[in-house]
């Protein structure tokens, strides 16, 4: 259907040409009011962004903090009924079921991080002792002298993703 400029569209109990429907505001103020609008609207997301990061880097490591001491009781805790089990099997003779729960009261109250030994890297064979010392320095330089190197393996540098290898494929194929 064709409009002609006298042609009018009736809308509920307007009368509206719709001419001015089709051509866009051009006008300085529309145009002005859009662009202000859209700054303001991503520099608001942007500082709403911003604060919820923050808040993030707040409290994970609060969490991580919280999270850490409770793994080092807990392993604590199980060192110590490993070491009172072991010591169980190694004495047969029965002792008395009193001295055994004071003893665990006793193990249970003391200081974990003071009588657990540091952990030692698991280290991968042909890795030579300076090098496992130079990654554990650097590790203590950047992250803190708490962290503790778990393990050190030997990154395997030819195996690569199929899909990234047929990418890499195609992309230096010659023309």
């Amino acid at each position: 259907m064709f409009y002609n400029s006298t042609d009018k569209i009736k809308m509920g109990e307007f009368v509206v040409s719709p001419i001015p429907m089709l051509a866009a505001d051009t006008g300085v103020t529309f145009t002005a009011t859009v662009v202000i609008a859209g700054i303001v609207i991503v520099v608001g997301m942007l500082l709403l962004l911003i604060f919820i990061f923050n808040l993030f880097g707040k409290f994970v490591p609060v969490i991580e903090k919280w999270s850490n001491a409770l793994s080092e009781k807990m392993a604590f805790i199980k060192a110590s009924v490993k070491a009172k089990w072991q010591a169980r099997k190694k004495n047969t003779a029965s002792e008395s079921e009193t001295e055994s729960l004071s003893e665990n009261r006793e193990i249970l109250s003391a200081n974990p991080a003071a009588d657990l030994p540091k952990p030692v890297p698991v280290v991968e064979a042909g890795i030579s002792g300076e090098i496992v010392a130079a990654i554990a320095a650097a590790v203590a330089v950047s992250e803190g002298p708490d962290a503790v190197v778990h393990s050190i393996k030997r990154k395997n540098i030819n195996t690569r993703n199929l899909w990234a290898a047929a990418a890499a494929a195609d992309n230096t194929r010659p023309f």
